[in-house]
């Protein structure tokens, strides 16, 4: 019969080998939820990316290739939108908030690396265009 002690002192023997081992180094943290700061009344950004990601209204919202992109999360799902809302229209030369950070900020929650977003489809017809389209047929 194994004594219900053995697995107990194994645990203890392996954490102590543990406690003895040290590690040096660093750890990028990143988070399905980026670190956000508010450029305008009603929007926000991902603090200091690669590319020009805003927050608003419940989307996020990027202005790629001439046009705005909305999704529910920023690593994909882009859908091309038309008429977004004012709050987004209002931002003036998306491109210039790039590696935006505030004074004084500091990361807490990192996004993904920009390579593993995926990028919005180049779909600018609007849906009227698409319903004209599809009479000619």
């Amino acid at each position: 019969m194994r004594s219900p002690l053995a697995p107990i002192l194994l645990s203890l023997a392996l954490a102590a080998g543990c406690v003895a081992t040290e590690y040096r180094g660093s750890v990028a943290v990143t988070a399905a939820t980026p670190d956000l700061v508010a450029v305008a009344p009603g929007v926000q950004l991902i603090a200091n990316y690669d590319e020009p990601i805003f927050f608003a209204d419940s989307f996020y919202w990027w202005f790629f290739d001439g046009a705005w992109y909305r999704s529910t999360s920023y690593m994909g799902g882009w859908v091309y939108i038309g008429a977004p809302p004012t709050v987004i229209v209002r931002i003036h030369e998306p491109h210039r908030y790039r590696f935006y950070r505030p004074p004084g900020y500091v990361a807490h929650r990192r996004p993904v690396p920009v390579y593993h977003v995926q990028r919005p489809i180049r779909d600018h017809r609007s849906d009227r265009s698409r319903i004209r389209d599809h009479r000619r047929r």
